[in-house]
């Protein structure tokens, strides 16, 4: 595969930068329209199919129920098994990812206090930078250069370039 070059640009005039932003504008104001014009095809075989699909959602349910109450009768008889193939289907049980779980008789926090005290290699503690707190404390340049001599931080802003198109002036052109 073949890379181009990307052209390398320079000494730009206000009547390039217009031309350029006018092309801009115009391709984006087409492609907001091809988009529009998509989606709108999009919705409107959605809904020519929706009742349909609406109706064999519900449909489904019964056989879903009927095979689940079926699985959980014969389930003993499976073996080890966590499937069963059928004619027409396979039916089965997976096991979701294991989760802790509480009694409704507790709340986390208490859980977590019993937690700690008796079993405390079970308790997490996260150390980390306020960040919040260091750019406050950029806003006092005293304090602040102490803080960046002392732990070689800095705060930095990134600037990104954009173009916004202007439709309302395009589509009158």
């Amino acid at each position: 595969m073949s890379r181009a070059k990307k052209k390398v640009l320079s000494g730009i005039t206000l009547e390039q930068a217009q031309e350029a932003a006018q092309q801009f504008t115009a391709n984006a104001t087409r492609l907001s329209a091809i988009d529009a014009k998509m989606n709108e095809e999009i919705n409107r075989v959605k809904g020519k199919y929706q009742d349909d699909i609406t109706a064999l959602q519900e449909q489904q349910k019964e056989p879903i129920e009927v095979l689940e109450v079926f699985a959980n009768e014969q389930r003993s008889s499976w073996g080890k098994r966590r499937s069963l193939e059928l004619l027409h289907a396979v039916i089965g049980f997976r096991t979701g990812m294991p989760k802790v779980s509480k009694s409704k008789k507790f709340t986390w926090e208490g859980i977590t206090d019993l937690v700690k005290k008796y079993f405390p290699d079970l308790i997490r503690s996260k150390d980390e930078l306020d960040k919040e707190g260091i750019i406050a404390l950029s806003r006092d340049p005293a304090a602040f250069k102490d803080l960046k001599e002392t732990c070689f931080l800095d705060i930095i802003q990134d600037e990104t370039f954009f173009v916004e198109s202007k439709k309302e002036e395009v589509e009158a052109v």
